[in-house]
């Protein structure tokens, strides 16, 4: 397997036969898999900005370099892993399900007894993230440090929930009871689709990404906005202002599968994401990180190898202080 079949696997540019074969050569033994994997490192720490000549080579002699440095033998390797990201993924809450981050469970629902209408408020915690189905079958897939709230049973007219954080929603199509999203800032209005929306307290902005069939975006009196597939509507708060985008839906929920796929993205944003994935906390030390802007993936690493990564392709250098991540 030569090096260009393997790039073009890790951007996803192969068809269903090629990616098969390229799967069955990484398992096929332990070499071929290290092989792959410290090519996916270079490919990752590539695409980070204001690296000099953004030179390939550099990236991948610096990897080599640390590997080569490294005295533990696979196995110590193997604990001292475990270990800090045992670290990383410990906070103040001591939430246990931190470590076990990219599972999606079934979560049963705890209904607020003090609420006449017996709403069901349901929360992700950080590091988390959890399968919902609604009362009409519809089906959400909140993600990590996002709540959603619900009634127990829908009126005749409408489906409504509130949410804050991110989801993915999986509705089932009912003409005569339209399903509402509400945020903070918009609403969100379907008969029946799947469509994804960020809505972040903390984010300067409000995303919603149609992955199937039709939204409409409502904002106090104005005209709604309808979106079509493979659109996303950006709405920032500060300047109140929205924008439509053409974006590739599958990578924008690919966080349903442990992805995490940015864009020229800022590092403050993709801090962001990293802390609520890891259930972390990250702390940008330095005015000179904040003009970065981040493309790639990563792909179900843990917040060790991500740290790994930065720092090899880029001036970042980190330390760990009374369980914070401080980059510098």
């Amino acid at each position: 397997m030569n090096k260009k079949q393997l790039l073009r696997y890790l951007k996803n540019d192969l068809d269903s036969i090629e990616k098969r074969k390229t799967i069955e050569w990484i398992r096929k033994n332990p070499e071929n898999h290290k092989v792959f994997n410290i090519l996916k490192a270079e490919y990752i720490a590539s695409t980070f900005k204001d690296v000099p000549n953004n030179n390939n080579d550099f990236f991948f002699e610096r990897f080599k370099n640390a590997i080569k440095k490294r005295k533990l033998d696979k196995y110590l390797y193997a604990v001292a892993s475990v270990f800090i990201l045992f670290l990383f993924l410990w906070n103040a809450n001591n939430q246990p399900s931190a470590i076990n981050n990219n599972t999606v469970v079934q979560d049963t629902p705890q209904i607020n007894n003090n609420v006449a209408s017996e709403e069901i408020n349901l929360i992700a915690h950080r590091g988390d993230k959890k399968e919902i189905y609604l009362p009409d079958g519809s089906k959400i897939v909140l993600n990590a440090e996002s709540k959603l709230i619900y009634p127990k049973e829908f009126n005749d007219s409408i489906r409504e929930v509130t949410l804050i954080g991110e989801a993915f929603f999986d509705i089932k199509r009912n003409e005569k009871k339209p399903f509402i999203v509400n945020t903070n800032s918009i609403k969100i209005k379907v008969l029946g689709t799947s469509f994804n929306v960020k809505s972040y307290e903390k984010d300067k902005k409000v995303e919603t990404t149609l992955v199937t069939g039709k939204v409409e975006l409502i904002k106090d009196k104005e005209t709604p906005i309808v979106l079509a597939p493979s659109q996303k509507a950006v709405f920032y708060k500060k300047e109140n202002k929205l924008e439509i985008e053409e974006v590739k839906s599958l990578e924008v929920v690919a966080w349903k599968e442990g992805k995490l796929i940015f864009k020229k993205t800022s590092l403050q944003e993709v801090v962001l994401d990293l802390e609520r994935k890891y259930n972390a906390k990250i702390i940008i030390n330095s005015k000179h990180l904040l003009n970065y802007e981040y493309t790639g993936t990563f792909d179900n690493l843990s917040i060790d190898e991500v740290l790994k990564l930065l720092t090899i392709s880029s001036p970042i250098k980190y330390h760990i202080e009374n369980e914070k991540i401080i980059l510098e």
